[in-house]
């Protein structure tokens, strides 16, 4: 790398060297506590709904949804992209999802209920977008446990195969968002259209990741960058 092309990066990071990766992790990770300020600011200065406690559980449990699809969202990117740095994204993109996952169960169970299972279990008997969430939330937790370097390192190919099912806590999340919204998905009766539409989300990127769709995907890639670079030579 040329001595111009080192100032010019220089000045353009205000004389720090921040790679574009890095940048888009610091983006990232300010996203990703943004709405947890936003909550508390607005729990503080009173802005919340009439029935607090519900408006934060929800909130919380609609980005963790969100922050599911971003990290599954992560490996077609780098499909699309061939940037394979991108990966650096996807283990804490799948901690925060689970951080917001815990708080909307910690809000449910501790700050609606107060800790009291025996209420809690009397309510929630008959309730399947409790069965569906706990499940959701028990694989997530799963995942966070066994997402560092050790478990990696001992669990070998098993671990890839113990975290593909992060698909299966998505699906189990559409399935609690949507019946907990007193919604029905499968005669597309209530509230359905925001289940329905991260459901369809979750189907694309899985799509993305079927070998067949990601070869064609890769050889639509290479031949998009060999026709710029002979639009290039032609100039």
């Amino acid at each position: 790398m040329s001595s111009v092309t080192v100032e010019k990066k220089k000045v353009a990071t205000g004389g720090l060297k921040l790679h574009p990766i890095q940048a888009l992790q610091i983006a990232m990770h300010l996203a990703a506590w943004f709405p947890l300020v936003q909550l508390v600011v607005e729990y503080l200065a009173g802005k919340l709904s009439i029935n607090p406690i519900q408006d934060a559980t929800q909130r919380l449990g609609l980005v963790a949804m969100l922050l599911v699809a971003a990290a599954l969202a992560v490996t077609p990117l780098i499909t699309l992209t061939g940037i394979s740095s991108l990966q650096k994204l996807s283990r804490p993109l799948g901690l925060y999802a689970f951080l917001y996952t815990a708080l909307h169960v910690l809000m449910y169970v501790g700050v609606d209920y107060g800790f009291a299972f025996d209420l809690l279990w009397l309510d929630v008997q008959g309730k399947n977008y409790i069965l569906s969430g706990t499940i959701s939330f028990l694989i997530l937790l799963v995942m966070a446990a066994t997402s560092f370097r050790w478990w990696m390192k001992h669990l070998k190919k098993n671990w890839k195969r113990l975290h593909r099912l992060v698909y299966a806590a998505g699906a189990l999340a559409v399935l609690h968002y949507g019946l907990a919204v007193k919604g029905d998905l499968f005669r597309l009766q209530g509230d359905v259209v925001k289940p329905a539409l991260y459901g369809l989300l979750l189907l694309f990127l899985f799509g993305l990741r079927l070998p067949p769709l990601r070869r064609a995907v890769i050889r639509w890639r290479e031949k998009l960058i060999q026709s710029v670079r002979d639009a290039r030579n032609v100039v």
